[in-house]
């Protein structure tokens, strides 16, 4: 089988030819149809999640499992399905109460832990696989796997976003921003958006922003406040994660209003406790999704209340392009890849 190498950590992919893995007891092997490719795993490429070289990344996964190990009984063999990120361990306290992001016995991520789905075929245990909707594409629920779901994490659990709430995203034009612009409409939110480009704030309309701020040529914060009539917003998602970007979601901010960050990068934001204090708000950070939320995503877009955006798309050899375009922030939407069937 194809397969993109990272012989180090920041290094170039490398193709090479691998043998088809077979499954261990309690795994499952899965075919390929399609991949994800956004910021977090521009993130593991370069070695910030750990985990050790050389290694098969990809996480964002679809396919169709082709074999399974003992003690398997589902999948089932022929089963189209999505690949969950976290490799958790399903009985400690967190996994047991629902929020499996928190697990304390984590054996790491696919695809940075274990190898990933840049290949024609990917071996994990079985409880990652979650079934497919049959009326639901591989691209569609690969996408779910991480950029839809993950906004849905955030706007049910994290912002609490309900209707008539202002929403203010910061990098709504990315591969988890442009759902998230989706998403806070079908919780009932107003959409501001933020980004860095004529063309992001273009796709964040066309996907139903109902206002938008240049985030290099205003000042997010005032031009939030004077959308709002001085009011603020109620939730403010940061997809970015400068600390700039942090303090203009905090600033944003109504009274009693939530600043979620998903986005990470390096810097210190500093927060007036004091100002917290008096108004109640709430800064927390939103991760991922739990094996249950996702199930519950594809259902969703299968539904067609949320769209996979996808800006580009390339076979799985030439994966590098989509990670130019991600570093030089041109990439509107999800990056996929596509495999043959």
């Amino acid at each position: 089988m194809r397969a993109m190498l990272l012989d180090q950590w920041g290094g170039p992919f490398r193709r090479v030819e691998r043998e088809i893995p077979r499954p261990q007891r309690g795994e499952a092997v899965m075919a390929v149809r399609a991949a994800g490719v956004g910021l977090t795993l521009d993130h593991i490429r370069r070695g910030t999640f750990g985990g050790q070289t050389p290694r098969v990344i990809g996480h964002e996964l679809a396919g169709v499992i082709v074999e399974v190990g003992s003690d398997v009984q589902t999948p089932a063999v022929g089963a189209r399905c999505a690949v969950y990120f976290y490799l958790n361990c399903g009985h400690c306290r967190w996994c047991q109460v629902g929020r499996e992001t928190l697990c304390v016995n984590s054996r790491g991520l696919v695809g940075v832990h274990v190898d990933g789905g840049f290949s024609d075929y990917v071996c994990l245990p079985a409880e990652n696989f979650i079934p497919i909707p049959p009326s639901l594409d591989f691209e569609a629920a690969a996408v779910t796997a991480d950029a839809i779901c993950t906004a849905w994490h955030c706007m049910r659990e994290r912002a609490c976003i309900r209707p008539l709430d202002d929403v203010l995203l910061l990098g709504a034009g990315g591969g988890v921003g442009i759902h998230a612009v989706q998403m806070a409409k079908v919780f009932g939110g107003r959409v501001i958006a933020v980004d860095i480009s004529e063309e992001k704030l273009e796709l964040a309309r066309r996907w139903g922003a109902a206002e938008t701020i240049h985030g290099r040529k205003e000042d997010i914060a005032v031009r939030a406040l004077a959308l709002t009539g001085g009011k603020g917003v109620e939730a403010a998602i940061d997809f970015v994660g400068y600390p700039e970007t942090v303090g203009a979601a905090i600033q944003s901010l109504a009274i009693s209003g939530r600043a979620v960050i998903v986005g990470v990068q390096p810097g210190v934001t500093m927060v007036e406790a004091r100002r917290l204090v008096t108004t109640e708000q709430v800064i927390t950070g939103s991760r991922h999704s739990t094996k249950q939320e996702l199930a519950a995503t594809l259902d969703i877009v299968a539904r067609g209340e949320v769209t996979a955006v996808v800006g580009e798309r390339v076979p799985l050899e030439e994966v590098d392009i989509l990670f130019r375009h991600l570093a030089d922030e041109s990439l509107l939407g999800r990056g996929a890849i596509a495999f043959d069937e």
